[in-house]
């Protein structure tokens, strides 16, 4: 990791879910939203403490928040920037909703990255070494098979209990510095990868975009019929951590059964 940049897009609303579920941690979504951001920033400090050649620069792109969480983005800005992390916040204006912020977030990053890239949502709790796990994952990958992966800090346990229960798929399974990394096949639309990468597969973001408008919200067809096709007919390899290295915030189905999420939750002080 020398001499690098990542460019991070971080897509923030407390005000609506499209998902609509109920969530294991908190009914507050501001209060999922403060403890997820922090969780990130920490990490990406944790990263720039512990390699000196990584230049961290943020986007927090906000669709339409509360007062309240823009106060706490701002105040997070003025504490987590430094020399090798800028942050800067931009709101939305007239456009709103969950396909045009996460266009906002590609657009951004397609225009402004350089080296990797990485499309953040809100309601994702990251440990402390998680960013630089990632990032030190991506640069063994390449350094061992000249490829660009794709990463994703959390493990869906739910995956694993159904679609790919006693399935004979073949994966590829890493060892890293500090855990096991597993191939996955079903991805989200946040991932780490290289600009270039990113940049290869506007149509399958497209796609992404179309579905969404038209609300393909069942049997995971937004991903399914779009990006995951990086992952199944493009030969792009996609990683996960075998233990997750983040937990996505969002209903009983995503928690994980294994790891307790609430030490890390009851760390985070939003107040």
């Amino acid at each position: 990791m020398n001499n690098i940049e990542i460019h991070y897009a971080y897509q923030t609303c407390n005000i609506n879910s499209y998902q609509g579920q109920k969530r294991f941690c908190s009914d507050d979504k501001t209060e999922i939203t403060k403890k997820c951001l922090k969780s990130f920033l920490i990490s990406v400090e944790y990263c720039a403490k512990t390699t000196d050649t990584v230049k961290h620069n943020i986007v927090i792109i906000d669709d339409h928040s509360t007062q309240d969480l823009k106060d706490f983005i701002l105040d997070c800005q003025k504490k987590f920037t430094q020399d090798k992390i800028t942050i800067e916040f931009y709101e939305m204006g007239d456009k709103t909703g969950i396909k045009n912020s996460i266009e906002e977030c590609y657009l951004w990053m397609q225009k402004h990255g350089k080296d990797l890239v990485y499309q953040v949502q809100d309601d994702y709790l990251f440990t402390e070494s998680a960013i630089y796990e990632m990032v030190d994952l991506f640069f063994q990958i390449k350094t061992e098979t000249d490829s660009d992966c794709l990463i994703s800090p959390w493990n869906d346990s739910w995956l694993w209990l159904t679609a790919y229960r006693n399935r004979t798929t073949p994966r590829t399974v890493i060892v890293s510095k500090y855990r096991y990394w597993i191939q996955y096949y079903d991805m989200s639309c946040s991932f780490l990868t290289s600009h270039k990468q990113f940049s290869q597969h506007w149509d399958l973001y497209n796609s992404f975009f179309y579905l969404i408008d038209n609300k393909h919200k069942s049997n995971n067809d937004l991903e399914n019929k779009s990006l995951n096709y990086m992952l199944t007919q493009r030969g792009v390899l996609g990683l996960v951590p075998v233990s997750s290295v983040s937990f996505h915030m969002q209903s009983d189905l995503e928690k994980d059964p294994h790891i307790d999420y609430r030490p890390l939750w009851d760390s985070i002080d939003v107040t």
